[in-house]
Order: C-alpha cells, then structure tokens, then sequence
C-alpha cells in the first residue's frame, strides 16, 4: 500500500474512533441521567407513597394512648413494663411479624414507692413537690430532718468545708441556663447537679439532697432522672422548679430552716426482663439487620409519651408501612423496642452483647428518642463516606420537613453497637418543647400530636427505605 493512502486510512480511523468515543460517552452519560432520573422520580413515588399512608392512619397514634394510659410509669422491673412489653408484642404479631420474641436479660432495678418532702414555715407545715431520684435509698425511720444548705453547684459546695455539710441536706439550685437555643444543650447546662449532685455530697458527708427540676418551665411537676451514685448512696429527690423557689426564698428568710424528707425505695438486685424484638425478613441480604427502635421504658412518675412511647410507636410503624405497601426490604428491618434506658442503660448492652455473642451483622440502627414533635433532621454518627451517602437522601425528604442530614449522635440504647462498627443515626425533632416535661408527670398523651408523630414515622420509614435499596 502507498505510504501516503496508509497514513490518510490511519487517520481517518482514528478520527471515525474518537467520535465514535465521544458518542458512546455522550450516550453513556445520558442513559446515566436517564436512569437517575428514572430512579429519583421512583423514589419520591414510594416516599410520596410512604406519606399518603402514615398520615391517614392512626394505629402508631392509638398505641401510644394505651402506653400512655394503661402502662404508665413503665420503669424497668414494674408491671407496667411487662404489661407494655405484652401489648406491643401482641401488635407485632396481629401485624404480620416475620418473627417476634423477647430478648431476656439480667439486670439490676429498683422501686420507688413514695417520696415527701416538706418544710416547717411559723408552724404550717408546706408539702414541696418532689420525686425521688433513681436509684435513690429510702430515708430510715420516720424520715430525715434537718438544716439545708443551698448551693448554685458542684464547685460551690466542693469549696465548702465538709463540717459545714456534714448531716445537712444539700440543696442543689442552680437553674438551667435559658439563653442556649438547643433544649438538649440547655440541659446540659444543669444535669451535672442531677447526675452527680448526690455522689459529691455524699462524699461529703450530707444526709440528704434536693435538685431543683432539669426543665425549662417553672411549674409543679418535678422532673426526675438517674443519679451516678458510686460506694455511698444517700436519700435524693428533684423538686419542681415553683418549689425550688419557694424553698430557696424561706431559706433566706430562715437560715436555720428545717426540711423534712421521706423516702421509701428499694433496690432489686437482679430481675429477668426483655427487649422486644420485631423482624421483616429481607428478601435479598436477610442476614443483615437494619435495626430501627425507641426505649419502653418510662419513669415511675411519667406515662412517658414523648419520653419515649412515641419513639416505640413510629418504630412499629415503619413496620406497618412496609407491609401495607409491599416494600420489598432487601435487608430485614428489625423493631427493637429496648428496656432500661432511663435507669442503668442495661437494655442496649444487653443487645450489643446478644448479637455479638450471636455473630449478627447490624447493617444500620436508628434510634427515636427526642420527642414526636415535628421533623427536624437526622444526625448520624458513622464515618464520613456513610454520613456523605445518607445526606445524599436530604432532598427527597426536605418536602417532609427534613431539613438536614448530617455527622451527630444517635441514641443512648443504640449507642453500644458503635464498638462493632454499625453505623447509628438519631431521629431529630423540634425541641423547643421537650424539656418542659421530659421525666415528668406533665409528659402525657393529651401533648402529642398525631400529624407529628406520624411525620417522624414516615420520615423513619422514607430513610431506611432509601439505605436499604442503595446500601451504604
């Protein structure tokens, strides 16, 4: 062949090859675009889908109200508990549960059966609202008492000398500090006085404390919660933050003022109980759990609506909207509703522990324990290629009131699966109001509202729909 007929037939295919190139990438890239698309606009079908159905129904609304009035108070080691437990277990199995049992274990609890506190003011005797502190002792005898000593905190009465403490009361009355927009952060700002309030003082020689209540209300109701009590355990209690201010006001009228404590608790040094647990069996990776789940458990003095009923319920029901819209999960999602969250944390441990004993792959968990108040976002505590995917999803669920996806905590019952490398995402909502009743009596049915809660089951359901089609 002459050279020059060669060089040109070289050239001519190299060029009829770089557009032939250049139009299968085009090509490529559009059937790309195309499918994208195509997925998209499926996905915000089912999602759309997933909404059409969660708000017009009310089953996750009418379970809540049975938590809430036939099982209040539903601390680890009550009946309550148990009858919760029962009535959810029933649920799961009316609803078509691939499997359902309880996971048992051992653990700890403790009771309390009464708490009085009062103060002597010219002869009148004034009742302060007041509910114990778990796991606090009972007072011996007839009760405590005796003086009290006010302090605004942890470092102030570490400054006293222990002679001016020892055999008082230590009144623990620092509010919480109200210019933090976050309720959660606003919290913070005080529960060291409640968490470890007791131990300090205790190491001091006190006879007795009172914490003004961890809310951002100033009402009646006294808010509750756990104590990290070490070797010495002395009676404590949390009064409402109406009584912290009259007990402090009679406290500089009357230094010498006198308050009379009764406690009667006791400690249960090992009950069986469970987790309930819930499967829908995946149809392509069934060995792989997405786990979704809320604590049953509430305090003695609370019948737990937001606290955390509500995270229990829209758990279940994102059960109930993949059955009822026949979403094929390719990994099963499992419902765990944890006991012992509030106490001594057992309940999430003990599943860690399960299913690492069992070798079970946790592919995801997603706890709900903020309050069913209306959407906010999801945080996720994973690495930052998972948290990069799962914010990916934000877009579709901003219409529903998810308004970011980013890198966070999750939820105390999930925590511990953190040390197998599951990723854990938390549920979060508006909380502007959450802290006004959490561990309270004020935390009842009658405060929820059932198109929140049935957005937070939606946007439950939405996320780990979209995580388990595309995988992490």
């Amino acid at each position: 062949m002459d050279a020059n007929i060669l060089f040109n037939t070289l050239i001519f295919h190299t060029f009829i090859t770089k557009k032939t190139m250049n139009r299968i990438t085009l090509i490529i890239q559009l059937l790309l675009i195309i499918n994208f698309s195509f997925s998209q606009n499926n996905d915000e079908k089912v999602i759309r889908d997933i909404f059409d159905n969660v708000l017009l129904n009310d089953e996750a609304y009418n379970n809540l109200e049975y938590l809430c009035t036939e099982a209040p108070g539903r601390l680890i080691g009550s009946d309550e508990s148990i009858i919760a437990v029962n009535f959810m277990k029933d649920y799961f199995k009316k609803l078509g549960a691939d499997s359902v049992f309880l996971q048992e274990f051992i653990t700890p609890a403790w009771k309390c059966n009464s708490t009085e506190v009062s103060i002597l003011i010219d002869g009148k005797e004034i009742q302060l609202r007041a509910d114990a502190l778990g796991p606090s002792p009972s007072t011996q005898g007839k009760g405590l008492f005796t003086n009290v000593i006010e302090v605004q905190g942890l470092d102030e009465l570490k400054a006293l000398d222990k002679e001016e403490v020892q055999g008082k009361i230590v009144f623990y009355n620092r509010p919480v500090d109200m210019r933090i927009v976050s309720t959660f952060r606003v919290y913070s700002s005080a529960i060291d006085q409640r968490y470890y309030g007791p131990k300090v003082a205790a190491e001091m020689g006190a006879s007795g404390v009172l914490v003004r209540s961890v809310g951002t209300r100033i009402d009646t109701f006294p808010h509750t919660g756990s104590t990290g009590f070490k070797e010495i355990k002395i009676p404590c209690a949390a009064i409402s933050t109406v009584d912290a201010n009259i007990l402090s006001k009679a406290l500089k009228d009357n230094k010498a003022l006198k308050v009379k404590m009764v406690i009667d608790a006791e400690d249960m040094e090992e009950i069986t109980t469970y987790n309930l647990i819930a499967d829908l069996r995946g149809n392509e990776f069934p060995d792989e759990f997405i786990v979704v789940g809320g604590h049953i458990d509430s305090w003695f003095n609370s019948p737990g609506a937001h606290d955390d009923g509500i995270g229990c319920v829209q758990s279940a029901d994102v059960m109930r909207i993949f059955k009822e819209l026949g979403i094929e999960n390719k990994r099963t999602i499992r419902v765990i509703l944890f006991m012992d969250e509030e106490l001594f944390q057992s309940g999430g441990s003990a599943y860690a522990n399960y299913t690492h004993a069992n070798e079970i792959k946790n592919y995801l968990a997603l706890e709900a324990d903020a309050g069913g108040f209306t959407p906010e976002g999801f945080t996720v505590d994973a690495s930052d290629s998972v948290v990069g995917i799962i914010s990916g999803y934000q877009s579709l669920l901003e219409p529903y009131g998810i308004h970011y996806i980013k890198k966070g905590g999750s939820g105390v019952d999930i925590g511990p699966l953190k040390q197998f490398g599951v990723p854990l995402m938390g549920y979060r909502t508006d909380s502007q109001r959450y802290m006004d009743l959490h561990h309270s009596a004020y935390d009842t049915f009658d405060k929820v509202h059932i198109r929140e809660l049935q957005l937070g089951s939606g946007n439950m359901a939405a996320i780990i729909f979209l995580v388990d089609k595309y995988g992490l």
